[in-house]
């Protein structure tokens, strides 16, 4: 399913830590995956695998840690080739990871960072996503025009204009996400990012809950379109998220 965000991967310093806090946040639990030289684990939601977590030293300043978001293709080289003719940085060329796929990993003209992969074991089907799982992804971007036309030719996206600086994305005829302008408080120099979008039953006891935790709120709890309530938090190595908590508890429309 090009274009669809297929897997999440976060990328932390300190894996117990990080186990701890979304564990407490999520109510996830985690299985170690034995990788030579890597501490690596996965998150399981519902008894689901929801995530992977890396732990990755954190040597140079400008190195964040982050939730890097997996987006289909069907051939991660051209696509690779392609990213870098249109100003992506390539920051992982293609490689085949055991149990996972064909990946690489970009970062696109504004530094917003990505990984394209083919899976070895299939796309999941689309389906309403439980609380505790991912249920939406946006792009912040200084340049939410330039990304709909980079990502499109990409991943084949079509693009919808909902407003300046808002776009819808969708393929195989299901919204994938939004490319959004970076929001208030940002400053135009930010480097972009991907958000990815956990399902709560609240909003507002999740942004609570994450200062009791060690995190910190990035923006408020703030009604999005559609009614649906939003936030983006941090975790405490600062990775950034967000959540979301519908309407009645249940879809109603396209998250945006």
């Amino acid at each position: 399913m090009p274009g669809k965000i297929v897997f999440t991967q976060l990328v932390t310093p300190n894996l117990a830590a990080a186990e701890r806090f979304y564990g407490a946040m999520f109510g996830w639990t985690f299985q170690d995956v034995p990788v030579r030289r890597l501490h690596y684990a996965v998150a399981l939601n519902g008894g689901h695998i929801v995530a992977a977590l890396l732990e990755r030293p954190f040597t140079n300043p400008d190195q964040r840690p982050i939730w890097l978001p997996f987006i289909a293709t069907g051939d991660v080289d051209h696509l690779a080739a392609q990213g870098a003719a249109l100003g992506a940085h390539v920051m992982f060329k293609p490689r085949d990871v055991p149990g996972l796929g064909r990946e690489a990993v970009l970062a696109d003209p504004k530094g917003a960072v990505f990984a394209a992969l083919t899976s070895s074991s299939g796309d999941p089907a689309d389906g309403e996503d439980p609380v505790g799982a991912w249920s939406w992804s946006a792009l912040l971007t200084s340049d939410p025009q330039g990304a709909a036309t980079f990502y499109g030719t990409l991943f084949g996206y079509q693009s919808d204009a909902v407003d300046s600086g808002h776009f819808i994305v969708s393929s195989q005829g299901n919204a994938r996400g939004t490319l959004n302008a970076l929001p208030p408080g940002f400053p135009p120099t930010a480097i972009a990012r991907w958000v990815r979008f956990i399902r709560v039953p609240g909003v507002g006891a999740a942004a609570e809950q994450v200062a009791a935790l060690g995190g910190h709120v990035v923006v408020q709890p703030h009604p999005d379109r559609d009614g649906v309530m939003v936030a983006l938090l941090a975790d405490p190595s600062g990775a950034v998220f967000g959540v979301m908590e519908y309407p009645g508890g249940t879809p109603a429309g396209d998250a945006k």
